[in-house]
């Protein structure tokens, strides 16, 4: 790691458009909106398209890993050319003909359209490093609140879908998936758009053209991502066999008895989820705020996980499941652990520490997606599959502890702030 007090690349004046987070916060919403209906609507469209279980299954879990490598790349790049909205403005653009493909290319075509799509929406991982750059004491403030844009995105993205998940037969190649693809278009032109006339923060006045970052050079930030992997992991694992579990055991009696089939039933619980995490976002971002707090959240947040999914696996009724199902405690790691990856690096270096950490979480969304697939199709009962999970996030909370009770540190605050 760079020397505490070395002088680091800060911003300066610029002559680009003054930076809006309002600007960010509304595309960032607009973009996960799109994100809530493809989620939704894409495993039911494979198989109505005749891709079978693999493909609907894939379809949303094999996108994580362009989507993690992404993530990893568009930090770089941000990095390399000290750019941040002008990328950011590209991705989101060259999204939209891909929407607009949906109707034409088939199961396969479909998956592989998906996979590029999801390459590109790795490109918010600069809107995540924009929260963090501008100001070290805001920083935390503005993570909660893009949390909130994310989950507003996502619960607005499934009521839109509702209406399709709520019947059989939707087809991509009829008249309401052509009007699904426009939509889905329209939301990325317009977040575009917005990203545009949201401003890009000043440029450095020296940057250094290609600095070190590796495990050797900032130990703490990849032994973060490490750590979120393997959390990160043991969740997906549950967050994968739960909708499983629903449309096998839990969900033939309705939502809490109103009729409905899974996949409705599934959303229902998407927008429940994601209604109670917009009120949980602006939590976090305060909790996040305090070195203190922050490292001390990792730990209690992994244990959390841990507790939650012995519930689950010793009492798998349907009201249990759902309200393990609403806990925020994602909003709270996800921001806690981003901020910490903010905190140990300097703005020159912002665009990879963010974005390997927004990498470390997708990849344990694959890893965790493909474990409990494996698990499930080997015919392991949902509840020991939950247990696994319980012991998983259980190891992966032990590396935490060093952390959260260390006094805090003031030569990790290299971001040029003088705290």
């Amino acid at each position: 790691m760079p020397e505490a007090g070395a002088p680091s690349a800060g911003p300066t004046a610029g002559r680009s458009r003054p930076f809006s987070f309002r600007h960010l916060f509304a595309g960032t919403w607009l973009a996960y909106t799109s994100y809530g209906i493809l989620l939704a609507v894409l495993p039911l469209a494979e198989i109505a398209e005749g891709g079978g279980p693999l493909l609907a299954t894939l379809v949303v879990g094999a996108p994580l890993l362009s989507q993690t490598l992404a993530s990893w790349g568009w930090g770089w790049l941000a990095d390399r050319t000290g750019a941040r909205r002008a990328p950011l403005v590209l991705a989101t653009v060259l999204e939209v003909p891909l929407f607009l493909l949906f109707p034409l290319v088939g199961p396969l075509g479909l998956f592989a359209v998906r996979i590029a799509q999801s390459a590109l929406f790795g490109s918010l991982v600069l809107a995540t490093t924009q929260a963090t750059e501008e100001s070290t004491e805001t920083a935390a403030f503005r993570l909660g609140r893009l949390q909130l844009a994310q989950n507003g995105g996502m619960l607005l993205g499934v009521a839109t879908a509702f209406p399709l998940l709520a019947t059989t037969g939707f087809r991509l190649d009829s008249a309401a998936g052509w009007g699904l693809s426009a939509v889905l278009a329209s939301f990325a032109a317009v977040a575009a758009l917005v990203f545009w006339f949201g401003g890009d923060l000043p440029r450095p006045a020296r940057r250094v053209a290609s600095p070190e970052f590796s495990p050797q050079s900032h130990p703490k930030v990849f032994r973060l991502a490490a750590w979120t992997t393997a959390v990160s992991t043991a969740r997906y694992v549950t967050v994968t066999a739960i909708p499983v579990y629903l449309a096998t055991t839990l969900g033939s009696h309705g939502f809490f008895g109103i009729p409905a089939n899974p996949t409705a039933q599934l959303a229902v619980w998407v927008a429940c989820s994601s209604a109670l995490n917009i009120a949980a976002s602006p939590f976090s971002g305060r909790w996040a705020g305090s070195t203190r707090t922050r490292r001390r959240g990792l730990l209690a947040f992994a244990l959390m996980y841990t507790v939650i999914w012995v519930a689950i696996a010793s009492f798998p009724t349907y009201p249990v499941v759902f309200a393990v199902w609403l806990l925020p405690v994602a909003v709270f790691f996800t921001v806690a652990t981003v901020r910490e990856a903010a905190y140990l690096s300097r703005p020159a270096e912002r665009g990879r520490a963010v974005g390997l950490l927004t990498a470390a979480f997708n990849l344990g969304g694959l890893l965790g997606g493909a474990a409990a697939g494996l698990l499930l199709a080997y015919a392991v009962p949902a509840p020991t599959v939950f247990l696994i999970a319980a012991l998983g996030g259980l190891a992966a909370a032990v590396p935490f502890v060093p952390g959260a009770f260390r006094p805090a540190d003031p030569t990790e605050a290299l971001d040029g702030s003088g705290r």
